[in-house]
């Protein structure tokens, strides 16, 4: 108690500094946690419904498989495209180009 009856200004702000970052860590520590519970669940629901897919048998899945590899293997031809098409026009210009009539 004496501690309180002989508290001087810096004491007190330093305290007032104090409570102000905690209560303002606790607000975004709320955010946070609220966006990673959020994040994760997302993903868990994500894993539950691949779970799903593949517990159904083999003819459950395998038109997904082919789907899923079908996607991927199409974005890594545009991404194989796209940069070789950024070499048109310069030194190191394949016959792609010339394909193209660029």
């Amino acid at each position: 108690m004496e501690f309180l009856q002989n508290i001087d200004a810096n004491s007190a702000l330093t305290i007032a500094l104090v409570c102000g970052g905690l209560c303002i860590v606790g607000v975004v520590l709320m955010f946070a946690f609220q966006f990673l519970g959020g994040a994760l669940g997302m993903v868990g629901h994500l894993g539950g419904l691949l779970m799903n897919i593949v517990s159904g048998g083999p003819m459950s899945w395998c038109g997904c498989a082919v789907v899923i590899g079908l996607v991927i293997g199409c974005g890594g031809l545009v991404l194989i495209a796209a940069s070789t098409l950024s070499t048109c026009g310069t030194p190191e210009a394949v016959n792609f180009c010339t394909f193209l009539g660029r």
